[in-house]
Formats: structure tokens, sequence, C-alpha cells
């Protein structure tokens, strides 16, 4: 994991630091899971459920144009599923720590006051702390193998940003993301797909 969280801090260092943003964003996350057994079997009753999330990250632009931004941010997600049938109930509730290296590219111009731009990048996540409740009773998830491996993330969103002052901008996005290699054993296998809404503010940094 370590490895993996220096090629995008190298990346970082390599280019022009001119006009950076700093941005923080809060959002809801709508996750659904992807669970098979050690026999192969899916869960039909596992449900999606939403989740709070919110990222801090560090924008530099690596073109003249400022029209092309790379992104390097820390964040906190909660990947969360409810599920039962005529036995049990049960809910998962998840926090996961992670950081996200991506690319941003503006449509529209650096200094309109009405900004559009599409992001792409991935995110590489840990399970902080998590809980399963099953008809009452409470476990721990994060000794749970299928739940305790580094996931990555790819994700693809667009944004659309207003400046409500100079250098100071609101805005509100879309991200869709799917994780790979949540689970740590060959048994049981654990992917998610994540739907986020988005809203966030940007200040210049210099």
């Amino acid at each position: 994991m370590k490895k993996i969280i220096l090629i995008p801090l190298l990346f970082l260092f390599t280019i022009q630091f001119n006009a950076q943003d700093l941005e923080l964003i809060v959002g809801r996350n709508f996750t659904t899971y992807d669970y098979t057994n050690s026999e192969g079997a899916s869960n039909p009753n596992l449900d999606g459920a939403s989740g709070s999330y919110i990222e801090v990250s560090y924008n530099v632009p690596f073109n003249r144009n400022q029209d092309f931004y790379y992104s390097l941010g820390l964040a906190l997600n909660q990947f969360n599923a409810t599920g039962g049938d005529y036995a049990s109930n049960y809910s998962w509730d998840t926090n996961y720590l992670g950081v996200k290296s991506g690319l941003k590219y503006y449509f529209t111009s650096r200094n309109s006051f009405l900004k559009a731009a599409a992001k792409t990048g991935f995110g590489i996540n840990k399970i902080i702390n998590g809980q399963q409740k099953i008809n009452g009773a409470t476990f721990d998830l994060t000794q749970e193998d299928e739940f305790t491996a580094v996931s990555v993330q790819p994700y693809f969103g667009l944004e659309l940003k207003y400046e409500v002052t100079s250098g100071i901008l609101l805005g509100v996005g879309y991200n869709y993301s799917k994780s790979f290699g949540v689970a740590n054993g060959d048994a049981e296998k654990l992917n998610f797909n994540n739907s986020r809404f988005e809203f966030g503010i940007l200040v210049p940094v210099n």
C-alpha cells in the first residue's frame, strides 16, 4: 500500500506549482455490495444503504491553459448496507479512510464564473471501523477477512462550480465508483458499487 500511495505523491511534485487550490467536499454515498460466499453464491437479500462522505484535496494545474488539474486528497467514506429475510435482519455500517488521486478537465474557461468539469482517478481505501448487526447482536467487521484488505476504487464524475467571489467557488457534483480487491481470502468475495452526490467549496492557496 505504501508503494501505491507514493506514486501520486511523486507525480504531484513533478508538475508546475502555480494556481493551487484547496477543496473541501462533503457528500452522500449510496452503496450496493457484490458479495459471494465460499460456495460462490450471492446474497439476494443484501440491499444498499446510504452513508456520509468528506474529502480534503489539493489541486494543481499541469498545463498553461489551466484546464487540466491533478488532484490529491484524503477521504473518509461510509459504505453501508442492510439486509434480511424471514429469519434475520442485519446491517453493515463501515468507515473507510483513503487516499484519492485523480485528473480533472474543465470544459469551460478557468476565468468563467460558471465552471463545468469531468474527473477521473482512483482511491485506495482501508477500513478503520465497522459493525455488523444481526438480530440485535453486534460484530466487529475489522476482524473479518472480507473487509480488512486494501481496496482500489476507480471513479469518474462530473461537477459544476460557481464563483461566488474572487477565487472562491461553490460546487455540486456526481461521482460513480467501483471497488476491487476488497476481500483478503479466496473463500468469500466482497466488492461494492457507489454513487455519490457532492457539495464542495474551493479556495485558492497562493
